[in-house]
């Protein structure tokens, strides 16, 4: 192909780079569907919940749902059962249980996208979330400078990956995947989980875009501390507990308030998160 690598790290680096994106697809997804199960004990009706998640979850689900049976069709699969499913699902909340479609999430035949990203966030209340993950990013540890252009590198060298036959990955671009996903992921994963706590404890605001998810969460970080781990509060500079292992401090964080939620994030000895826990 024209580079310098030996062909098995050229061809082992851009497949990195490819199932880079699918994990975080995967990850964005599943916790997506995992999350709006919250939404099940949503007190008032599918007709109160904000408009961008109403659209979502019907009108926009159907193209994708559309999208995703056409492929399973030409694959042989059972389309006519996931077509079935995720219909009922879209029309529950009628004298029944308010159940949400998988296709909230996107489409499932297509990569995701900041914009894509940016879309399904703003869906379930999580509004101006780059500036707002760039804020929590700093506050656990990672600090990066954008979250957004740490999406967009993840798209664009799956994208190149795929598609570039001479692209040629670097070591640092393989490297640094482990704190961009990690990033990523737990503001994500904070954010949605925040938001559909506050859904159900403060419906009306929520629906009316009043609620800030950085405020409905209660950070903890455990540090390293000789071969124990301590245990602070963010904002705090004096440690609430010492203990063996992080498994520890579970049992002594105080259960958090309706509408809020406890996380534990863990640093390692570069003060950098590597692990994160909703408690």
């Amino acid at each position: 192909m024209g580079t310098s690598l030996p062909p098995g790290i050229f061809v082992l680096r851009r497949g990195v780079l490819v199932a880079s994106l699918i994990a975080l697809e995967t990850f964005v997804r599943e916790r997506t569907v995992e999350v709006l199960r919250n939404l099940e004990r949503w007190p008032k009706s599918f007709e109160d919940l904000p408009e961008k998640l109403r659209l979502a979850a019907r009108l926009d689900a159907l193209s994708y749902l559309h999208n995703f049976a056409r492929m399973l069709k030409r694959q042989g699969d059972d389309f006519e059962a996931e077509v079935q499913a995720e219909i009922t699902k879209m029309a529950s909340g009628h004298g029944t249980v308010q159940q949400f479609t998988k296709f909230v999430a996107g489409d499932y035949t297509g990569n995701l996208s900041d914009s894509g990203l940016k879309d399904l966030l703003a869906s379930l209340q999580v509004s101006d979330c780059w500036t707002t993950f760039r804020a929590f990013s700093a506050e656990i540890g990672l600090g990066v400078p954008s979250v957004q252009e740490v999406v967009k590198g993840i798209v664009r060298k799956r994208h190149r990956s795929a598609h570039s036959a001479t692209y040629a990955p670097t070591a640092t671009e393989v490297s640094s995947l482990q704190d961009d996903l990690l990033c990523i992921a737990l503001c994500f994963d904070v954010s949605i989980s925040a938001s559909l706590e506050q859904a159900i404890a403060m419906a009306d605001d929520w629906a009316l875009g009043r609620c800030s998810w950085r405020a409905g969460v209660i950070l903890y970080i455990a540090k390293p501390y000789d071969r124990r781990m301590r245990l602070y509060k963010y904002g705090q500079s004096r440690a609430l507990r010492i203990a063996n292992q992080v498994g520890d401090f579970r049992a002594l964080i105080p259960r958090p308030p309706a509408g809020q939620i406890a996380v534990l994030v863990e640093q390692n000895a570069s003060a950098r998160p590597h692990t994160w826990q909703i408690l």
